[in-house]
């Protein structure tokens, strides 16, 4: 459950989306960009978090507490009677409520800087998160013909896993594929739990004119990959970057291996069959490292998981795409095209 979009008492999906539907067809329609407020209350999120205390039953007779540790339950605004534990967390740990983590975009979105496009949750409330589009789109191309908005995408976590981050995801517009970014290039803010959350945050909301900034800095980056011409040799040496072939096998895995291996080049294939379509085609980026990478892209957010049953479960895409395994490989694809066009 705990990789399942969250589902309110109406039977709704914990999301909510502005305008235009989702890859994953679900979640609450806005007409106009909405307040936190309303992006809170359309996506199912007005609930509280709570720590309380853990007790053990040695018999009928005999209970106690466990000393240092907590559970993390869903309190005010929670309608369904039962109340699952979100996570299990120690003394150090420091609930983020859900409308604290949104205030951080409270400010863009009042200056007319940002609006607020989806917000939503994970399994039953283990993760939430809140996406943001900023004002102004990066034009890529001698002529500036391929668009990508900026996003800002915050998560949450109520598990204990994982810090309040603000990642950098620029989505490409012709095929709405996420760009994401290498986090230990300085491309994500991370506030951990155990920290004075309430303090990080307001510091954060300074750091605005520094997120331009970096923004700037990105679109010079996609700009270099989108004049760096390729080869063909370069191009199987991209892919091959990207996805390895597996190690050699040991005794009595040689079948996984002939699986992996079967794996592998289907990913490149598809690949280089994305990379031929018109949208990775343009007369301005063609044959550059800008189309390898974006055929990656859009293999990991669009296709790869559609012979994947596991993944191509709605929930399980979102959840990879923006934090996990394919946020992992398009990361890698990133820092890929980097020392290919680094090399000029």
């Amino acid at each position: 459950m705990a990789h399942e979009l969250m589902y309110n008492d109406n039977g709704k999906v914990s999301i909510m989306y502005v305008d235009e539907v989702p890859w994953h067809g679900l979640g609450q329609k806005l007409i106009a960009a909405p307040t936190a407020a309303e992006a809170i209350k359309a996506a199912g999120l007005d609930w509280k978090v709570a720590k309380t205390p853990l007790f053990y039953h040695e018999s009928i007779e005999v209970t106690g507490i466990v000393p240092g540790y907590y559970a993390v339950v869903p309190t005010e605004g929670w309608q369904n009677c039962k109340r699952p534990v979100l996570g299990v967390v120690t003394d150090r740990y420091n609930p983020v409520q859900n409308k604290e983590a949104f205030s951080f975009f409270d400010p863009f979105v009042e200056k007319g800087k940002a609006t607020y496009e989806t917000a939503g949750a994970l399994g039953e409330g283990e993760r939430v998160w809140v996406m943001a589009k900023l004002k102004n789109t990066m034009r890529i191309g001698r002529k500036g013909s391929d668009e990508v908005n900026k996003y800002l995408l915050l998560s949450n976590s109520h598990d204990g896993k994982s810090a309040v981050q603000i990642k950098f995801t620029p989505i490409r517009v012709v095929c709405n594929n996420t760009l994401s970014m290498a986090l230990e290039d300085g491309r994500a803010i991370k506030i951990e739990h155990t920290q004075d959350v309430d303090k990080q945050l307001k510091r954060v909301q300074d750091l605005f004119d520094n997120i331009i900034r970096e923004y700037a800095d990105i679109e010079k980056v996609f700009q270099r990959m989108a004049s760096f011409d390729i080869t063909d040799d370069l191009m199987n040496k991209y892919f091959g970057d990207v996805f390895p072939d597996p190690a050699p096998p040991g005794k009595g895995s040689e079948e996984h291996y002939e699986a992996e291996k079967k794996r592998v080049l289907r990913d490149k294939e598809c690949c280089k069959y994305l990379l031929e379509q018109p949208r990775n085609q343009l007369p301005e980026t063609r044959n550059t490292v800008w189309s390898i990478y974006n055929a990656v892209t859009e293999y990991v957010d669009h296709r790869q998981s559609s012979s994947n049953l596991r993944s191509s479960n709605p929930s399980m895409r979102l959840r990879s795409i923006w934090f996990g395994k394919g946020s992992s490989i398009k990361i890698h694809a990133f820092n890929t095209a980097i020392k290919m066009v680094s090399t000029k």
